[in-house]
């Protein structure tokens, strides 16, 4: 090679060496940032995994709820807000449904005899004030319920007929003695809600009365300060008032603007803060929005204004909620022990005779309502006990959807179309009166309005008339406690112990507010409910419940429906989202949302 190639091949060696170290620098340079985003897209998604404390969370509510206190409050709504303000002595395992301590340092020490329960409390318990909480804001909380003039106390009260008596040994011992045995005692004792004294009686007022005084009405009028108090506690500043209405749990009442939420605000001083497995109170507030309409919040959901909606309506559960396309959206059916029903009042003439009640049921075709307003997530029920427990009875048939043996029993009971007018009618003390009747419904619940205007058709269909009338959810339900309707269309929810059905259908239960709104009266049905209270042979307790079930049957003041599936969707922000038989079948307190999804919360 001569000079003059030997210096080009040296200069073109040069440049490409030039060259190669410039792309491999440039290669390099990529790669480290490659390895760097790599890097910090595995630290996010490490931090995103750990659980965090403080973004806001918000939960779909159909209505407001009745109230915020626990003893004059008892719809399914206001409970499943106030029980993470307010605490037990004992609580459910949310996967067990085993009793655990949760104020009590343990479970109780029965007598052997069932009539003595004594608790003790844990130390350093603190009401979300700073107060601390002792025995004498247990014996203040029992004697409130046992209060019998406070009117909207009676569903909660009859689970406390028994208790003949509390007394305080120190501080932190007390023992509940009971007149006579009570199967569930342990559970309904422990499973009540603890309150403050020093704001909800600052007079002391249930010092001045006892508990054997709350056993009788008439001596119960005669007290002075059990009167006074019992007018105090009727007020809607105990029902409604955030400021009075203060407990021990892992939040508290920030405030309430009705028609359109109710805030819960972490407790930062919660005395159990980080003990508890099943309350570790993420969310630095939890949000209960009210939307009235389930088609309206539906939209929510999916805009990410709502985080979770407990019941979306079956139809857009199925053919709407796409969690392909909206793939920030989860989607879960669950079962929790609640049966939806239609109630019939048996006191007003044209429901009183049950041939017309078991008339009314052969016209609902409940398979297909299942399948047209469900769409198919639900199962039959045919009876006042939950399916699933020992006491369900599954012999029990079912009533079909039958219109000729609908026609037979209307005409056996006397009902007849006399004046040609499409419309059946009968003669009450000489006047013709037509079989009509209105369905009482809470506005909002498009299933409820949807079956029973199919039904209003239905019945139609063999002379009867059937109207429709919405009220707003406080209304609705003051009208069912005080009898204002003829029919309604209701659900109730239970947690998963074994059956004790008095609150329901008990002829006590028909007056003074209590939750016996059809009115429903049985002698039989009445020695059933009692002895299966004092029974603690589950065996035996089985027999009263199945000879129950078949009277509530035979005489069909409810029209059973079924137990639907909750369709729950919520947006894929929240971790730890679980499901559990104990109400109300969720629990935003273990929700948890990734720093990187924090939209609502100051970040930290």
């Amino acid at each position: 090679m001569n000079n003059a190639m030997l210096l080009i091949s040296r200069v073109m060696m040069n440049n490409f060496s030039k060259c190669t170290r410039v792309v491999c620098s440039a290669a390099l340079l990529c790669c480290l940032l490659v390895l760097s985003a790599c890097s910090s897209h595995e630290s996010q998604q490490v931090e995103d995994a750990k659980p965090v404390f403080g973004e806001w969370v918000v939960v779909h509510e159909l209505s407001d709820p009745e109230g915020l206190n626990p003893v004059v409050t008892n719809d399914a709504s206001a409970s499943a807000i106030f029980n993470n303000v307010f605490e037990r002595l004992l609580d459910q395992d949310f996967e067990t449904l085993e009793l655990i301590p949760v104020l009590a340092e343990a479970r109780p020490t029965i007598s052997d005899d069932h009539l003595s329960y004594t608790f003790t409390l844990r130390k350093g318990i603190t009401f979300s004030d700073g107060h601390p909480m002792t025995t004498a804001d247990v014996v203040f909380s029992f004697k409130a319920v046992k209060n019998p003039l406070i009117v909207d106390g009676a569903a909660l009260r009859n689970y406390f007929l028994d208790m003949k008596d509390i007394t305080a040994t120190d501080d932190r011992t007390f023992t509940v003695t009971m007149s006579q045995p009570y199967f569930l005692a342990e559970y309904q004792l422990g499973s009540y809600w603890i309150m403050p004294k020093h704001i909800l009686d600052p007079k002391g007022l249930t010092d001045k009365y006892t508990v054997e005084e709350t056993n009788d009405v008439v001596r119960a009028q005669r007290n002075p300060a059990l009167k006074e108090f019992a007018e105090w506690f009727n007020t809607a500043t105990v029902k409604l008032d955030p400021k009075v209405n203060i407990g021990s749990g892992p939040y508290v009442y920030e405030s309430w603007f009705t028609g359109e939420s109710v805030i819960l605000r972490k407790n930062n001083e919660w005395w159990r803060q980080g003990t508890d497995k099943w309350h570790p109170a993420y969310p630095g507030k939890i949000i209960y929005k009210v939307v009235n309409d389930r088609n309206t919040a539906v939209v929510s959901v999916k805009n990410q204004e709502i985080d979770f909606m407990e019941f979306v309506p079956p139809p857009k559960y199925t053919e709407e909620v796409d969690t392909t396309a909206l793939k920030h959206l989860a989607k879960k059916p669950f079962k929790t022990q609640v049966y939806s029903y239609i109630g019939w009042n048996t006191q007003r003439f044209v429901l009183a005779d049950k041939r017309v009640r078991k008339a009314l049921s052969y016209l609902v075709d409940r398979n297909a309502l299942m399948k047209q307003v469900l769409r198919g997530l639900a199962e039959p029920m045919n009876s006042p006990v939950y399916i699933g427990t020992k006491e369900y009875d599954s012999t029990i048939p079912p009533i079909p959807y039958d219109p000729a043996r609908a026609r037979q029993l209307l005409s056996e009971a006397g009902w007849t179309d006399s004046n040609a007018d499409g419309y059946l009618d009968k003669m009450e003390n000489g006047k013709r009166v037509d079989l009509r009747f209105k369905f009482l419904l809470n506005a909002g619940n498009e299933a409820r309005e949807q079956i029973a205007l199919i039904l209003a058709d239905e019945f139609k269909r063999v002379g009867i008339r059937a109207e429709l009338q919405k009220l707003e959810w406080s209304v609705f339900l003051e009208n069912l406690r005080t009898r204002n309707f003829d029919a309604y269309i209701g659900s109730w929810v239970n947690d998963p112990i074994p059956t004790d059905p008095y609150q329901l259908w008990h002829s006590s239960q028909a007056t003074n507010h209590g939750s016996n709104y059809t009115n429903f009266k049985n002698e039989r049905a009445d020695k059933l409910m009692e002895l299966n209270r004092l029974e603690f042979d589950e065996a035996k307790r089985i027999e009263y419940m199945k000879e129950f079930q078949r009277i509530v049957v035979d005489e069909q003041p409810y029209t059973f429906l079924w137990m639907p599936y909750y369709p729950a969707v919520y947006n894929k922000r929240l971790n730890n989202v679980l499901f559990s038989y104990v109400r109300p079948g969720y629990n935003p307190t273990q929700w948890w949302v990734s720093k990187s999804q924090w939209r609502l919360a100051a970040a930290p």
